[in-house]
């Protein structure tokens, strides 16, 4: 794997780290939003923001995975 390549994983291993770092703040604002008000105003709010994260983590790995085969 040339250097180029390794700077490339590496990039997408830390958006998927922070992605999952966002998704956990997002989840415990969720529970702290669900156990004061309401979980149907949990789910509005947070759903959203959760379903772009996976989405972006998943790009994210089927790019990682692209460029690790494609050099390999």
């Amino acid at each position: 794997m040339n250097n180029h390549a390794e700077q490339q994983v590496v990039a997408l291993e830390l958006c998927r780290f922070l992605a999952h770092c966002v998704a956990a703040i997002v989840v415990v604002g969720m529970l702290f939003v669900a156990l004061i008000g309401s979980w149907h105003v949990a789910l509005n709010v947070g759903l959203v923001p959760l379903l772009a994260i996976v989405v972006c983590d998943y790009l994210a790995r089927r790019k990682e995975t692209a460029v690790q085969t494609a050099d390999a």
